[in-house]
């Protein structure tokens, strides 16, 4: 029995060239996508370095923006001008280190908090800052008066100016302050001095015109009172008349003093010798007076050499001790002292203390003062004399008082170098 057999089909020529063609063009298209492959490769290599270049110079500008940041922070920092910023919400953003060393404010107790509850408000009811927000212009060098945190007053210095990016849109405002207290302060002392100054020219005038007259009425009551009978009542009158001459031209001779200009003859002095010798004085008043005060004398050791004008200082001293005298009327102890000179300070210092009845604090800045006096029978001219042959000599003068407990002059000049 015959088995059948299936047809096999047959690969034409035809079919082998199609076949041929689908490969060839595979392998083409196949080479085609290696290729593009490789490009795309590279490109992709070379993004990936161009990337990489840009993350660099990302990263280099980041710290340069770093380093300008610290570097502006450390300026401000730095600053010893007080520098606070507010966004435009009014809050503070910034407050320097100066800053919180003029107001006595922390930066933390005022970081993030409305400018206008720290600081006062100017005369037209605005606050600076808050007046750049709302005008869009700073302000130029001005002076107004703030807070100190402990509550005082404090005079300073300002400018302010508006903050903006590149596009100019409104970042907030920026103030920059400074104390000038100290200014003031010389300002009013200056201005003090002309007075002062004036106001001598004017006593020397005043002064060269009445001395005559006095002299003349002086001379004309020691005659009256020699033609007098010593007996007679008239004679007491005249007598007052003399006295009151008197005191006139020691306040006369005082006004001349003062308005001259002092020129100390400077040379080394021992301290001791001269307080020494001047406290021998101020006890025969004392005995003369009738007074119950004891001298105490307070040094030992080497001499202290000063550099002073002899009789000028004497008269420092004596001028001293007489107003401390002055102010115990009931009795007490006159202590005359030098202090030990320890270190170079350059400077030798004596005290002169009394147990009397002490100057009140309103009244020791004003006790310097020309014609500034307490007492019913002083011319106010004995401390300011004082102060200014001390001042002549390039030395300085401080006082401390307590009342009913006494007073402490104490007085600083030039050590005398070898």
């Amino acid at each position: 029995m015959a088995v059948a057999r299936k047809n096999t089909p047959v690969l034409t020529q035809e079919m082998f060239d199609s076949l041929t063609g689908i490969i060839e063009d595979f392998q083409a298209r196949a080479e085609k996508l290696a290729v593009l492959y490789e490009r795309m490769r590279q490109d992709f290599k070379k993004v990936n370095v161009e990337l990489d270049k840009k993350n660099e110079q990302l990263a280099q500008s980041l710290r340069k923006q770093e380093e300008i940041q610290t570097y502006l922070g450390s300026i401000l920092e730095s600053m010893n001008s007080g520098v606070v910023g507010v966004n435009t919400v009014e809050r503070i953003t910034h407050f320097n280190k100066a800053a919180s060393e003029i107001t006595g404010f922390p930066p933390e107790e005022v970081i993030d908090k409305k400018y206008s509850d720290l600081f006062p408000k100017n005369s037209e009811g605005e606050t600076s800052l808050l007046q750049v927000l709302r005008t869009g212009k700073g302000l130029a060098r001005d002076e107004k008066v703030i807070w100190h945190r402990d509550g005082h007053p404090l005079p300073v210095s300002f400018q302010t100016a508006l903050l903006t990016d590149p596009s100019g849109a409104t970042l907030g405002a920026v103030e920059i302050f400074s104390d000038i207290s100290r200014i003031k302060a010389l300002e009013e002392e200056m201005q003090q001095t002309k007075t002062m100054a004036a106001l001598g020219e004017m006593a020397a005038t005043v002064a060269h015109e009445i001395r005559n007259p006095l002299s003349a009425m002086g001379m004309w009551a020691t005659l009256l009172e020699r033609e007098i009978a010593p007996e007679s009542q008239s004679r007491n009158i005249v007598h007052k008349i003399l006295e009151g001459l008197s005191r006139l031209n020691r306040i006369v001779s005082n006004l001349l003093v003062y308005s001259r200009p002092v020129k100390p003859q400077l040379r080394p002095v021992p301290l001791q010798q001269l307080l020494s010798e001047t406290s021998d004085f101020v006890e025969i008043e004392i005995e003369r007076q009738g007074q119950n005060i004891e001298v105490h004398k307070a040094w030992d050791g080497e001499a202290v050499q000063v550099l002073m004008d002899p009789e000028k200082l004497q008269q420092v001293i004596m001028n001293l001790a007489l107003n401390a005298i002055q102010a115990m009327p009931k009795g007490g102890t006159l202590t005359v002292r030098i202090d030990s000179t320890e270190g170079d300070t350059g400077y030798g210092s004596f005290s002169i203390s009394d147990t009397g009845c002490g100057i009140s604090k309103e009244n020791l800045d004003k006790i310097w003062l020309p014609f500034f006096t307490t007492k019913s029978n002083g011319t106010g001219l004995g401390l300011a004399i004082v102060k200014k042959i001390v001042e002549s000599h390039s030395g300085v003068i401080e006082v401390a008082s307590e009342i009913d407990k006494g007073t402490t002059v104490k007085v600083f000049l030039p050590l005398a170098k070898p």
